[in-house]
């Protein structure tokens, strides 16, 4: 199957090879057309339905909850939240659950967590004098399991990870995981940051039993700016929005408001409805072709990569994560700048990566790596790119000539 079939974006940068997904996905043809159409044909915005296009965009919103719900198995779709992206989902949950937060409290984390998933957890515990502690991780990387009792006693309030790093790409059994933790404390809120997971891993927040998660659809060949937060209707009734204005109320007085019920509670004015839109036909797009086919493609590349390198690249090369199955890579040219050895990949084979911290800077402290380079695969990647980023690989030591 060619993938690129669904996507222009490489009919317009032929020569590119994209490997920096795990930063943002290249957008579906039928997600562009529909964030479009939508300022095209309908445009109206939604709060009310006395025109036909207001209607219909009142219609396409619960729609798309529903299509969230049944992606994510969740229960209610009343229980999916459309916000600006994983960084704004993570600050609702962190900052709405503030109140439960007091001086005696602990929040668990681990150091493999992006910023998006520990800055506000920070915050929250400096302004509460609350204590942050850190998950144990066993050798490979991800959560210890048998360790993460260790961590559990009456003060903690929240535990919060990601389910896939961006760096590493170890995957962590969030079912496990949380089943542990409500073994010992139902009442712990369990919150999982699947930005790096939604498209990489069957999702299953039912069966999880997690208290909330976030995501972002530009992850998964979706619009930007548009994000979810999925929560348990128990928690979103307790949760205070971050933001109060028109939409999220359904009354006020000179000195005093009454909140709508989740979501409306947490989308507070014009929300991103084209993008909604967009999103709509995007998972349209993605059960076309089918998530388990989207979940597995990226694996045998990398798998595809781990069986034909040599010992000529193995020798030169520091992989962090080679054994994994998680479609990322991260590695470094010995002794060589990762921003040196990226620019050169680029500019001489046209292959696009990411480097530096990648936005998990408690995570180069635990590689002891000040910087890295990153590649994402998805299934708009074939196993020729794999096959010319094996011989720019081997081709490492002319690095200095090309970028002097």
């Amino acid at each position: 199957m060619n993938y690129k079939n669904y996507f222009s974006y490489f009919k317009n940068n032929s020569n590119e090879i994209y490997f920096d997904s795990a930063a943002t996905s290249i957008k579906f043809d039928e997600v562009i057309k529909a964030h479009s159409d939508y300022d095209l044909l309908y445009a109206a915005n939604s709060h009310n339905d006395l025109f036909k296009n207001a209607f219909f965009s009142n219609q396409m919103l619960l729609e798309t909850r529903k299509k969230v719900a049944t992606f994510i198995n969740a229960k209610n779709e009343n229980e999916v939240v459309f916000t600006s992206g994983t960084t704004h989902s993570l600050n609702q949950l962190a900052f709405g659950i503030s109140n439960l937060i007091d001086n005696n409290s602990k929040i668990l984390l681990t150091k493999l967590e992006h910023a998006s998933n520990l800055l506000p957890w920070i915050v929250v515990a400096e302004q509460k004098n609350a204590c942050i502690e850190f998950l144990d991780l066993d050798s490979e990387y991800k959560i210890d399991i048998d360790k993460i009792k260790n961590k559990l006693d009456s003060s903690v309030k929240v535990v919060s990870f990601a389910m896939n790093s961006n760096t590493i790409g170890i995957s962590n059994d969030v079912e496990l995981i949380t089943k542990l933790i409500k073994s010992y404390n139902k009442n712990i809120i369990v919150i999982v940051d699947l930005a790096q997971s939604i498209i990489h891993n069957k999702i299953d927040v039912s069966k999880w039993n997690v208290d909330g998660v976030a995501f972002s659809t530009h992850k998964m060949f979706g619009p930007f700016g548009l994000g979810v937060l999925w929560a348990k209707e128990n928690l979103l009734n307790e949760l205070k929005p971050i933001f109060y204005g028109g939409g999220n109320n359904i009354d006020i007085s000179n000195n005093s408001y009454k909140l709508a019920k989740p979501p409306h509670k947490f989308e507070s004015g014009t929300l991103n409805l084209s993008a909604i839109y967009a999103f709509n036909k995007c998972l349209d797009v993605i059960n076309e072709i089918g998530i388990n086919k989207i979940i597995e493609y990226p694996k045998s590349l990398k798998q595809y990569f781990r069986a034909n390198i040599d010992d000529s690249i193995i020798k030169k090369f520091n992989f962090y994560n080679l054994d994994n199955d998680q479609p990322i890579l991260l590695f470094n040219l010995l002794n060589v700048n990762a921003q040196d050895f990226g620019a050169f990949l680029n500019k001489k084979y046209n292959i696009s990566v990411r480097v530096g911290k990648h936005c998990a800077r408690l995570t180069s402290d635990l590689l002891n790596a000040h910087s890295t380079i990153r590649l994402s695969f998805s299934i708009y990647n074939t196993y020729e790119d794999i096959d010319k980023l094996i011989i720019a690989l081997k081709d490492s030591d002319s690095w200095v000539n090309e970028i002097i």
